[in-house]
């Protein structure tokens, strides 16, 4: 049977709002430009944005000469065989036939990594005599500068590194802010006071005041030392005693203050701290009342937009027992609590329910992100949605995995036994069970991927249940792959497989499993070992969409821990979709990936169908206005524009007559005017203008260069 392309389109119109809330913040990216060696020349890759209009088109310069023959509308990649690694790239954006923006020139990548080298912190010793050393742990991404590119923050994890289970001491946790080229611009030293381990230090970067510069928030506490090297000094913490260790002869810290703190993404400054809430409750709603490590501190976090427009922290304590969650607002000034869910009765509501992780996403369609934990769900504003049942969880998956149906669905395994489940697909909205299978046993681990083109929507399936099923709950095979992370990394529009090759940690793989089948595996490292993190959860720093097209990313620590690792598909693809950053649902799974139990991000649309049906996003882009740099400065050599009042003031550098084109981000031109040499034009803001606008201009002698301004 042939498939049918109008179900995703039929699917999202079903669940669409009358009325939709405002487009909702996101990263102001630059194209992304990517080149990398092969044998057959260079492949070079770049990102469309997910407000270009499809018919935004692109030129690729070689040292300054044209590569394509004509402009490229389709698939934002080709590969130039007369490139060699001395070659210097550009990409220019085509708007109605005029080039309105060129990217920074950059060089091929030697092979399909890109090293970048770090610097451990200095290892120690325990109170016990236990010495410790570092390695990099988790990252995440954010426009720490206000440049336009990704800068990534990463966690430096000690060999002591412990489970809330276990007892002993640790080392301090570190987070470096950096470049993507290896540049480190701060590192923050966390204190003895926060413990090391996958459920302590969940870490959130987030332009979180929309000011085209990310943020950080996490946990802290007395000890904690800035990016700058000074102890937390703001809020609760003025007056907190720093010299002092509040952890007990376990390892474990049971008392002493709690704070939240937002650090500035440009040196890593306090912005502002505040009393961590949720606090601990030693009961835990777990019925022992020595129940003062474990449980009490089992910290999981998200971001999301509650409100349609601006991401918020989401902190949580708890998912076992009780279940505490907070969302936070910083507005550049105040670090704000937004709601409180406390759900410390068993029984009721989410007590109990929550997962290792959580995802965030409009499941209700009001465009206002919802928290979704495993076997319940809290609302936007902090309500209580629904409550499954089912307990707690290690691994959960949410997207739209089935498009025949409207809305979104969570594919989750469950741990409880003596539920009706262990692993199922319920409705993420309402919480209804669509299907699911049992066997009373602990399921650990589980996966949802679109890795077969012939069944329809994502297949699914389990650590503890044999063969792979489609959307229906119908097994369509009887062999499985590996339930670990998934990423777009060949030309198709299904999923690849990461995992590792041995016994965690180990050299990291891409195994592409299609119909049914092992096809290929790709674990080579390019002459270094790519190592993976956290023991058996065996995930990768990140994976991500970060450079070039649609298709995602691997950062992975390198064997000796002197560097990360960045890997980058060389694959061709027929494929033309906007950078999967610019969609709500995979952005904020980036921004949660380093939460607990890492899980991959997965898509709020089904990518499966053709990404001519995906739905454009409704999204404002947030561009620096006081960060080290414009993403578009290196264009202005040739003009100048500003608003003035309802007009829009020009000035042109060239001394030959000019054409000057508004348009808006999008790509549609407002307006074109003609000027004589040198001149300076105030021009009535055309109509349109409510989004950034583009002013270009193309000289007599067929020069261009462009700015961006506000809108109107």
């Amino acid at each position: 049977m042939k498939r049918t392309h109008l179900l995703p389109i039929l699917a999202f119109l079903l669940i669409a709002p009358a009325g939709m809330a405002a487009p909702r913040n996101m990263e102001y990216l630059d194209r992304g430009l990517v080149a990398i060696k092969t044998s057959g020349g260079v492949f070079v890759s770049w990102r469309v944005l997910g407000t270009d209009d499809a018919t935004t088109g692109f030129n690729v310069y070689r040292d300054g000469s044209k590569v394509n023959s004509g402009v490229i509308t389709g698939a934002t990649n080709l590969t130039d065989a007369s490139g060699t690694t001395t070659s210097k790239y550009v990409v220019k954006t085509v708007v109605a036939g005029m080039e309105i923006e060129s990217s920074t020139p950059v060089s091929p990548w030697s092979g399909p990594l890109k090293r970048i080298p770090v610097s451990a912190p200095a290892g120690g010793t325990t109170p016990d005599g236990v010495a410790y050393t570092y390695s990099p742990n988790d990252g995440s991404v954010g426009d720490l500068n206000g440049d336009g590119n990704w800068d990534l923050v990463l966690k430096w994890d000690p060999s002591n590194s412990q489970d809330n289970a276990n007892d002993g001491y640790t080392g301090k946790v570190y987070l470096d802010g950096m470049t993507l080229d290896g540049d480190r611009m701060w590192r923050i030293d966390l204190g003895w006071n926060i413990r090391a381990g996958a459920h302590y230090t969940q870490f959130m970067v987030a332009d979180f005041d929309g000011d085209g510069i990310a943020e950080i928030i996490c946990k802290t506490a007395p000890g904690t030392k800035d990016g700058t090297g000074k102890l937390l000094s703001t809020g609760p913490a003025a007056s907190d005693d720093d010299a002092k260790d509040y952890r007990n002869s376990k390892g474990f810290v049971t008392a002493g203050p709690e704070y939240l703190t937002v650090f500035n993404g440009q040196t890593g400054a306090e912005l502002a701290t505040v009393l961590y809430v949720p606090g601990r409750d030693p009961a835990n709603g777990w019925g022992k009342t020595s129940e003062t490590t474990n449980r009490v501190d089992r910290f999981l976090a998200g971001v999301a937009w509650i409100d349609g427009v601006k991401p918020h922290a989401i902190m949580q304590r708890g998912y076992y027992g009780r279940m505490a969650v907070t969302a936070w607002s910083w507005d550049g000034t105040t670090l704000k609590q937004q709601w409180y869910y406390n759900a410390a009765t068993s029984g009721q509501e989410c007590h109990g329910q929550g997962n290792h992780n959580l995802s965030i996403a409009d499941v209700d369609a009001d465009g206002k992100d919802e928290i979704i934990q495993g076997a319940c769900a809290i609302d936007h504003d902090g309500k209580f949605m629904y409550r499954t049942g089912l307990g707690h969880g290690d691994a959960m998956h949410l997207g739209d995995l089935d498009p025949s149906r409207p809305g979104l669905e969570a594919w989750v395994v469950h741990e409880d036994t003596g539920t009706a489940y262990a692993h199922e697909l319920h409705d993420a909205r309402t919480g209804a069970i669509i299907w699911g299978e049992n066997h009373n046993k602990d399921n650990g681990r589980g996966l949802a991927a679109d890795i077969d083109a012939t069944s329809p929507g994502h297949e699914m399936w389990s650590a503890s249940f044999g063969g792979i099923y489609n959307t229906k709950g119908t097994q369509i095979g009887t062999s499985k792959p590996t339930q670990n992370f998934r990423i777009y990394w060949d030309g198709d529009l299904q999923d690849e497989l990461l995992d590792v090759t041995g016994t965690a940690p180990n050299t990291m793989k891409i195994d592409s499993w299609k119909n049914g089948r092992l096809l290929t595996t790709n674990s080579t490292m390019g002459g270094f070992t790519g190592h993976s993190n956290n023991y058996s959860k065996a995930n990768p720093v990140l994976s991500a969409d970060i450079f070039g097209d649609w298709r995602e990313e691997l950062i992975v620590r390198q064997d000796d821990n002197s560097a990360l690792l960045v890997y980058s598909t060389t694959i061709p693809t027929t494929h033309r979709l906007y950078t999967l950053m610019h969609d709500p649902v995979y952005r904020a799974g980036v921004a949660w990936q380093n939460t607990a139990y890492n899980q991959p991000p997965h898509l709020g649309f089904w990518l499966g169908a053709g990404v001519d049906k995906a739905p454009k996003p409704d999204i404002k882009l947030v561009k620096s206005t006081s960060g080290i740099g414009n993403p578009r400065a290196h264009l202005n050599s040739g003009i100048s524009a500003k608003r003035v009042g309802s007009k829009i003031s020009i000035q042109s550098h060239w001394n030959e007559p000019v054409t000057i084109r508004i348009a808006s981000v999008d790509g549609r031109i407002l307006s074109e005017h003609s000027t004589p040499p040198a001149a300076s034009s105030e021009l009535d803001a055309p109509a349109g203008s409510h989004g950034a606008l583009i002013v270009s201009l193309r000289g007599a002698s067929g020069r261009a260069a462009s700015t961006t301004i506000p809108g109107f």
